[in-house]
């Protein structure tokens, strides 16, 4: 009856086995038969109980299961599959006497890899296990490469708080004793003295920034913001998003302007890194706008509830290429030595992170020589239901 060649094996090529449930024995003889021609051993059950019990003490690579059987049907054995970590990831192949499409789907949901209706077509039926066996073990190395970057990613995120909290702790010291020497010493020395000091203190302090962004990109990436929730309101909000920014803005005689938005909404979100996800977003506008430049901020509430606050620049702006490379860590439009801006390009990374920990999304629209608008958008279940919470 076995129209198919069996696999290639070598004499150090383990044996495969396989578990055939079915209450019906002609079945499971004649099904013991088509594995054994392929170099599987086989074990039979004659329900699902028996099945349970040989894969409580034995290790299988794949299970054929009968979908009507006494004592425990197909149903409570896929249950029993994937709950058991042991077997989670078992192939399994379930066995329906007629084409019952409610079957099917209800097996699919409870995890089965695959179906065969009987009467069993046993070359094709053959054919289809051994693509069973190879969509699974692409799965599980999938599911392995997946798994093993998560760990890495995991490992990277420990390893910059680490760093970066054994850089900031000498770097506070630093700065603060230059800066008390700078104070002291300055009416003491000579000129050229002051300014090696003061190029030792910018430094420290640039350094000091850089730090401090590595680590508010680790804690957007891997922590749960929910935890620090709070109720903000929209207005003071957009303030706050320029704290520390109108004297860079002065020196490069760029314009802040900050629309007042129409209706003071109030929502929930974790305050610290929501200010600091639109405060990168407005240092970049800064950064990147031409002497003479606007930068402005607003936000509103959309019709659906969800709430936006958005920055926008005259600059000169991005190509689409470059913008989905500067939402990457480490990159920025022009990442040579002769670019204009410094940093590690972190700024928008970091918007886009803390945005995502909250379940919103960073909104970029941009074209060469047309300037860049990025809105943070927030979904609606942050918005505060109230008088103060009116859509725009």
């Amino acid at each position: 009856m076995n129209l198919t060649a069996p696999e290639t094996r070598t004499p150090d090529t383990p044996r495969r086995k396989v578990l055939v449930a079915d209450d019906d024995a002609i079945l499971r003889e004649v099904m013991a038969g088509q594995f054994a021609s392929l170099g599987w051993n086989v074990v039979t059950a004659e329900h699902g109980e028996a099945a349970v019990a040989v894969l409580a003490r034995e290790q299988a690579d794949l299970a054929v299961v009968d979908i009507s059987m006494p004592k425990l049907d197909g149903f409570g054995v896929l249950r029993h599959v994937r709950q058991n970590p042991r077997t989670s990831d078992l192939p399994v192949i379930v066995c329906t006497s007629h084409n019952d499409r409610e079957e099917i789907e209800r097996a699919y949901r409870l995890g089965a890899s695959s179906f065969v209706t009987k009467p069993i077509n046993w070359p094709q039926f053959l054919h289809h296990v051994q693509f069973v066996m190879r969509n699974g073990e692409t799965e599980r190395a999938l599911r392995a490469a997946q798994a093993e970057a998560m760990a890495a990613s995991r490992t990277k995120s420990a390893m910059f708080q680490v760093l970066s909290h054994e850089l900031k702790t000498p770097l506070t010291a630093l700065i603060g004793l230059t800066s008390v020497m700078d104070r002291t010493l300055r009416a003491r020395t000579d000129l050229g003295v002051a300014q090696e000091l003061e190029h030792v203190i910018d430094a420290a302090r640039r350094l000091n920034g850089i730090v401090s962004d590595i680590m508010l990109l680790s804690k957007a990436v891997a922590g749960n913001p929910r935890d620090q929730f709070s109720i903000c309101i929209l207005s003071e909000v957009l303030e706050d998003g320029l704290a520390g920014l109108k004297a860079k803005a002065a020196r490069k005689k760029v314009q802040l302007v900050v629309r007042p938005p129409e209706n003071d909404a109030r929502f929930q979100c974790d305050g610290r890194l929501l200010h600091q996800a639109l405060s990168k977003l407005a240092d970049n506008a800064v950064r990147f706008s031409p002497e003479g430049g606007t930068v402005e901020l607003w936000g509103h509430v959309r019709p659906n509830g969800s709430i936006l606050l958005s920055v926008k620049d005259t600059g000169p702006g991005l190509s689409q290429q470059k913008l989905k490379e500067c939402l990457q860590p480490f990159i920025q439009e022009n990442m040579g030595y002769a670019r204009s801006a410094d940093g590690l390009g972190l700024g928008l990374p970091i918007a886009k992170a803390i945005c995502e920990a909250h379940g919103g999304e960073l909104a970029i629209q941009t074209a060469p020589g047309q300037g860049l608008l990025a809105a943070i958008v927030l979904p609606p279940s942050l918005l505060v239901p109230g008088k103060d919470a009116q859509h725009a």
